[in-house]
């Protein structure tokens, strides 16, 4: 079986998910970027933004037999992951072990991204994604490392909302170079309103944030610090260590200002139902 990443073709699943993060997030569209632009806008005068808020995780584990048994430390340690690239932008993740679910289920555990089997795995499985941050885990699709949905999409889509992970990217994992749990960092960036930095590339306004320099194309491996890759600007170098691109996990590091001032608008406007627990 073949795999492909922008025309490019794979002989095999390694080589394909060592070439490309596999991330399944659907490109927004221009109407979806407009709108979003508008109600940001809109909203800067009227709202304050919140000082602090926590986010409670429910981890749904799709399991096959023996394969995708997450196990107590590996969610401990990506709440702590994730707490630790959103610290900067008031969030904090918590969950409870007695809210965690496994599910043997071979159908839902191969899911792909917009599949029937999606929807039915998050009809039933899911807890109300107004107050919650659904996290699904199990095998997918060959060459998926998981993908989300925008802020912007829950009042449309409200069963699908949430953050799907190839089970073996999460911290222990198999994954590598995917397998520190950057991935769910990346996914939980896209569910919180964020787009890839090398979004729209050269053209326009890139990732609609403006401390992330527009680099031509997604940025692969362990970038060289100091060299401009393929920014956009002669004087820029492309964002390597961005949660929000391509690199490997133990090259993700950082979120700027801007980005983290974007996921506060977003959840101002989409997520207001995540609020109860802010101070603001």
């Amino acid at each position: 079986m073949a795999f492909f990443i922008n025309n490019k073709e794979f002989e095999n699943q390694e080589e394909f998910i060592r070439y490309g993060r596999g991330c399944a997030t659907k490109i927004p569209t221009p109407i979806d970027i407009l709108r979003v632009d508008e109600e940001i806008t809109a909203n800067k005068t009227r709202r304050q933004l919140f000082s602090d808020l926590t986010i409670e995780v429910r981890f749904h584990h799709i399991t096959y037999g023996s394969r995708g048994l997450i196990t107590k430390t590996q969610r401990e340690q990506q709440i702590e992951l994730l707490n630790k690239a959103y610290a900067n932008a008031a969030l904090t993740f918590t969950y409870s072990e007695q809210d965690v679910k496994f599910i043997d289920n071979v159908n839902w555990y191969n899911m792909g991204h917009g599949s029937a089997s999606e929807r039915q795995a998050k009809t039933s499985l899911g807890a109300d994604p107004h107050e919650y941050l659904n996290f699904y885990t199990g095998g997918l699709v060959s060459g998926l490392l998981g993908w989300a949905t925008f802020p912007f999409d829950l009042a449309g889509d409200p069963v699908l909302d949430g953050v799907v992970m190839l089970d073996e990217s999460l911290p222990g994992g198999t994954a590598a170079p995917y397998n520190l749990g950057m991935t769910a960092v990346h996914e939980v960036g896209h569910w919180l309103g964020l787009y890839h930095t090398f979004q729209g590339g050269c053209d326009g306004i890139g990732d609609h944030v403006n401390d992330t320099p527009a680099h031509s194309s997604p940025n692969y491996g362990k970038p060289e610090d100091g060299q401009p890759h393929n920014a956009c600007s002669q004087d820029d170098y492309a964002p390597i260590h961005n949660y929000m691109n391509y690199v490997d996990d133990d090259w993700m590091d950082e979120l700027t200002l801007a980005q983290e001032t974007r996921i506060k608008e977003q959840i101002m406007m989409y997520r207001t139902g995540l609020l109860n627990s802010a101070n603001v």
